[in-house]
């Protein structure tokens, strides 16, 4: 089996946009490749003096959230991840815990 990440580019208007991140033979690679499309996007916004907020709403607004599937039967969002806890959890750490 197989693990895809996929990540959907919303606001690349008119419609969302969908890239293949990767396939990986391990779910933990999967989660891997997940957050650092997440780390990457996050640490290219953040300023100086912003706060998690701040960084997370860039993230929901410009952001690409990627979704892990199981190939064999396209299983959306496997357990273990959820790109938009990572986010917020990543978004504290790089703010230095300012909500």
């Amino acid at each position: 089996m197989a693990f895809l990440v996929e990540g959907v580019n919303k606001n690349l208007e008119p419609k969302a946009q969908v890239r293949r991140i990767g396939e990986y033979e391990k779910v933990e690679e999967a989660i891997a490749a997940a957050q650092r499309t997440i780390n990457e996007f996050l640490s290219r916004e953040f300023r100086p003096g912003m706060d998690a907020k701040s960084l997370f709403s860039l993230y929901q607004s410009r952001g690409e959230y990627p979704f892990i599937f199981r190939d064999e039967d396209r299983t959306i969002n496997v357990r273990g991840f959820s790109h938009a806890q990572y986010a917020m959890a990543r978004a504290t750490e790089i703010c230095g815990g300012v909500k």
